[in-house]
């Protein structure tokens, strides 16, 4: 049998030690903010019907035309690895009939998301996320915490001077987001010649997208377009004055931008990315807004709901360390029963303990508990064996002496618990 290729997946990536006590750290500070405002962790499969993903994203986006993994089961039925996270919480929502026995719910996930698109720094093919999903609160004051939650978050991890991009797109009311799509057509027609290959597509699919193109010209075309604030229903206008109001009340610091519309087709109303110092001015660490017509595009009655996503792997790259993993102890030793023995006291006593299975010369076994970053190191030498008690060296101090085992244990439990 020839060799196997052992070439990980490109766009993939292995997690291992100080990368995974970081992403365990964010996670971690995440279910503890999240918890404090009342939010649930919801685990969903990272498989789903690739029409949750259609219906919700939009086919003219980039995720569906060109994105998703998509997978063909053994019965025909169409598959994808999911995106974003959103569509999945929804569909449960929906399902569980969950506000059938209460006004309200909330829910936050963490997790693997996939997309098909160049891999670079701090983007994968396989990203992870945390976000937040709140359902059957329309008001502003649902918005606002939102963005109090996110700034506590920001705090928790050490992430400094949080700022916010905000708009708002307004609804499906024939006076509002229809009005505008109509009036920003009609200026990016006059512009066509100037615009690029993709923009002139998605002005007869998505004209709000030309907003968020990455290109130079195109964004020097759409920073004097209409701007949606100006078509906005009474409704929605009212919502969007009363959440800058309350933005302001709590000292929350954001800046209008009348281009940002996010990436997917869900939105609607409220609309913002957020920003720290330690990510530079131009990298945004997640985003969100309400997406109060979601519910409606499955057949379900419509539901206000508004969440966010933050982008881990970015996080991960910026955020301070964790504290240092707390030093353990490694036992050393010559006859195997009794090293086990001690190994297992230890753990079992919560300490992190090491030893070497192959039980080589002491001075190796030395090596391997500098290595290991111990802070003690239990000896049963032949002295030791002889009189049954055990020597506890002080790698930190070089010190060491000589105790009765409840005494070196006594020791062990004092100077690292």
């Amino acid at each position: 049998m020839g060799q196997m290729n052992l070439q990980i997946v490109k766009g993939m990536r292995d997690l291992v030690d100080q990368e995974v006590r970081v992403f365990a750290h964010l996670e971690e500070q995440a279910r503890k903010v999240f918890g404090l405002y009342g939010y649930q962790e919801l685990r969903t499969p990272i498989l789903e019907m690739a029409e949750l993903f259609v219906h919700a994203i939009g086919e003219e986006t980039d995720i569906v035309g060109k994105e998703m993994y998509l997978l063909e089961d053994k019965k025909g039925g169409k598959l994808a690895l999911r995106p974003e996270g959103t569509a999945p919480v929804v569909r449960f929502v929906a399902q569980s009939q969950v506000l059938k026995h209460q006004k309200q719910a909330k829910y936050f996930y963490l997790g693997p998301m996939f997309r098909y698109e160049r891999p670079q720094k701090g983007r994968f093919r396989q990203f992870h996320q945390i976000g937040v999903e709140c359902f059957g609160h329309d008001g502003a004051d649902g918005d606002l915490e939102l963005f109090l939650m996110l700034r506590q978050y920001f705090a928790a991890i050490a992430l400094t001077e949080v700022t916010f991009q905000l708009n708002s797109i307004g609804c499906p009311d024939p006076q509002c987001r229809p009005s505008y799509k109509a009036n920003l057509v009609s200026y990016l027609k006059e512009k066509k010649a100037e615009l690029c290959e993709d923009c002139n597509r998605r002005m007869e699919t998505n004209p709000l997208r030309v907003l968020d193109c990455k290109v130079a010209g195109c964004q020097g075309i759409t920073q004097a377009a209409p701007k949606s604030t100006e078509h906005l229903c009474s409704p929605c206008a009212n919502h969007f004055s009363e959440l800058q109001a309350l933005l302001a009340e709590h000292q929350i610091a954001y800046e209008l931008n009348h281009r940002l519309v996010r990436g997917l087709d869900y939105y609607s109303r409220t609309v913002f990315e957020v920003y720290s110092a330690n990510l530079g001015a131009q990298s945004a660490a997640g985003g969100g807004g309400r997406f109060d017509g979601l519910f409606a595009q499955y057949g379900e009655a419509p539901v206000p709901s508004i969440g966010f996503a933050l982008g881990l792997d970015r996080l991960a790259l910026l955020a301070p360390p964790p504290a240092p993993e707390a030093p353990g102890v490694f036992v050393i030793g010559f006859d195997r029963s009794l090293v086990a023995k001690w190994v297992a006291k230890v753990r079992e006593a919560g300490v992190k303990c090491s030893y070497d299975p192959g039980l080589a010369s002491m001075k190796s076994q030395f090596k391997q508990a500098d290595k290991a970053q111990a802070r003690l190191v239990v000896i049963l030498g032949e002295e030791e064996l002889l009189a049954g008690k055990v020597t506890v060296k002080d790698l930190s101090k070089g010190a060491q002496a000589t105790y009765s085992p409840e005494g070196a244990l006594n020791l062990i439990l004092e100077v690292l618990r």
